[in-house]
C-alpha cells in the first residue's frame, strides 16, 4: 500500500457542492494532481470555476470576510482570529500559506469526464455523488474495475455502510466512509472516517492521515474513527434522530391546515436542510428507515416538496424560496393557531433530549467508546448546550420526556435506551 508520502493523485467523483469543496481542500493539501469527474463538460466547468473562486476567497481580507459574510456560524468560530493567522497557516488554507499562486495550484486540477481515464492512475479516491445505495454501489463497482490495485476508494456518504457499498466489486478491502461534516469541507472541522467488515487497519489509517492533512479555516481537523459501521455515522445519528419528530411536526400542521410559512415564522429551524437538499435528506431517512428504524420514514410534507422537485437552495425553493444563495424570509405574523400547536408540541429539552439518546445508543452498540467523543463533536459544532455537560445531571427527567413524546408520536424508537435511562454512560468516558 502507498504511504500518505507518496500518495500524489487525488480523485473526486461528482463535482456538485460537495465534491469541488472535496476538490478545493485537497488541491489546498499540495497534491501533485487532482483529478474531478462527472457527467459533462459543462458541469465541470462550473465545478472548476466555483473551486476558484472559492481559493481566491481566501487569498486577500476583503475577498475572505465576503466568503463568510452570511455564515454567523463561522463569524462566531473565527471571531478572536485574525485574517493575518488565517492566511499564513498551513492548516487553514494550506499550500496558499507557502506563497504558491492561485494559478499555480489550479493548474494542478484536471476535469475529466471519461470515468476511467480520471481513475486510472488515482492513489486516493473519494466518491461524493447523490446519496443514493444503488447509484454508489455501481460506481464504486466501476472504481474497481477501473483505478490501480493500490488506490483506496472512499466514499463521503453521510449514512451508507463501506460493506454495503463493496457488496458487488472487488477489492471491498479498499473501501472506506470519509464523511466530511457541514456543507462546505474548508469550513468544517469533523471528518468521520469508518471501514466495512472487510477493511483492514492500514487502509482505515491511510484514510485518517490524509484527512487530517487537508486544511480548515475553523482550526484543527477532529478525526473521528468509527470503532464499526452504522447507519448514519456519528454526527448524523446525533442529528437525525431529531427528524422523527420533525416529521411529525410537519405533517400533523400540515392535516391541521398551518402553512409552512406559518411555522418558519413560528421558529421551526428548515434552512440547514434547504441548504443539504431536500432530495438528500430524502434519501438519508429512507436509508435509515430501512436500515435503523421505521421510525424515520419521511413525512408527507417533504416527500410531496421532493416529488415536486423543490430541493431547497439548489433547485430555488424548498421550505423557503431562495434568491441565490440566501433564503428569502418572509415578515409573517403567526396566529394563535399556530402558537399553539408550537408550544404543545415541543418541548425546550426535547432536542437535547433525543441527541443524548442516540449518543448513548451509539456507545451502548460499540461504534465509540464513551461520551467524551461526544464532547468534542458538540465542541466542533459550537453548541450552546453540551449534550453530557448537562445530561449527566438532568438525564432521569429527559427519559422521562423521551417517554410521553414515544407515546404521544406513536414511535417506539425515541424511547430512551437503558444506557442513558439508568445512567450507565457514566461508565463511559
Amino acid at each position: 500500500m502507498k504511504e500518505i508520502v507518496t500518495t500524489t493523485n487525488i480523485v473526486i467523483i461528482g463535482s456538485g457542492i460537495m465534491g469541488s469543496g472535496i476538490a478545493q481542500i485537497a488541491l489546498l493539501t499540495g497534491y501533485e494532481k487532482v483529478t474531478l469527474n462527472d457527467l459533462s463538460e459543462k458541469i465541470l466547468k462550473n465545478a472548476r470555476e466555483l473551486i476558484e473562486f472559492r481559493i481566491r476567497s481566501l487569498d486577500t481580507e476583503e475577498k475572505f470576510n465576503e466568503f463568510i459574510s452570511n455564515d454567523f456560524f463561522m463569524q462566531n468560530v473565527l471571531k478572536n482570529t485574525t485574517f493575518e493567522e488565517i492566511r499564513n497557516s498551513f492548516k487553514s488554507v494550506g499550500i496558499l500559506a507557502e506563497n504558491f499562486t492561485i494559478d499555480e495550484i489550479m493548474d494542478r486540477l484536471i476535469c475529466e469526464v471519461n470515468l476511467r481515464k480520471a481513475v486510472s492512475d488515482s492513489d486516493f479516491i473519494i466518491e461524493a455523488v447523490p446519496e443514493n445505495l444503488d447509484l454508489k454501489q455501481k460506481v464504486f463497482k466501476q472504481l474497481s474495475e477501473y483505478s490501480p490495485s493500490h488506490a483506496i476508494l472512499a466514499s463521503n456518504t453521510s449514512t451508507m455502510s463501506p460493506t454495503k457499498l463493496g457488496l458487488n466489486m472487488d477489492r471491498p478491502e479498499k473501501v472506506i466512509g470519509m464523511h466530511f461534516h457541514g456543507a462546505v469541507p474548508i469550513r468544517g472541522r469533523l471528518i468521520e472516517i469508518t471501514g466495512g467488515n472487510r477493511t483492514p487497519d492500514e487502509t482505515i489509517n491511510l484514510g485518517c492521515q490524509i484527512a487530517e492533512k487537508f486544511p480548515s479555516i475553523a482550526g484543527d481537523r477532529f478525526i473521528l474513527r468509527l470503532e464499526k459501521e452504522t447507519p448514519g455515522l456519528v454526527a448524523n445519528r446525533l442529528t437525525l434522530a431529531r427528524a422523527i419528530h420533525l416529521n411529525w411536526i410537519l405533517d400533523n400542521a400540515f392535516e391541521q391546515g398551518i402553512s409552512l410559512e406559518q411555522l418558519l415564522a413560528g421558529g421551526l429551524r428548515l434552512i440547514g436542510l434547504d441548504i443539504v437538499g431536500l432530495d438528500t435528506i430524502y434519501n438519508t431517512w429512507k436509508y435509515l428507515e430501512e436500515n435503523l428504524s421505521p421510525d424515520f420514514a419521511p413525512g408527507r410534507v417533504i416527500t410531496d416538496l421532493v416529488s415536486k422537485g423543490h430541493l431547497g437552495r439548489k433547485t430555488g425553493k424548498g421550505f423557503f424560496e431562495w434568491n441565490e444563495n440566501a433564503p428569502i424570509i418572509k415578515d409573517v405574523l403567526v396566529n394563535n393557531k399556530t402558537k399553539e400547536f408550537l408550544t404543545v408540541n415541543r418541548n425546550k429539552n426535547l432536542a437535547l433530549a433525543i441527541r443524548m439518546n442516540e449518543a448513548c445508543r451509539l456507545i451502548e452498540e460499540g461504534v465509540i467508546k464513551g461520551y467524551e467523543t461526544i464532547n468534542k463533536v458538540d465542541v466542533i459544532e459550537n453548541r450552546q448546550y453540551k449534550t453530557f455537560v448537562l445530561g449527566i445531571e438532568k438525564y432521569k427527567e429527559w427519559s422521562e420526556i423521551l417517554v410521553n413524546f414515544s407515546q404521544k408520536l406513536g414511535k417506539p424508537y425515541l424511547n430512551p435506551c437503558d444506557m442513558m435511562k439508568y445512567g450507565r454512560f457514566k461508565d463511559f468516558p
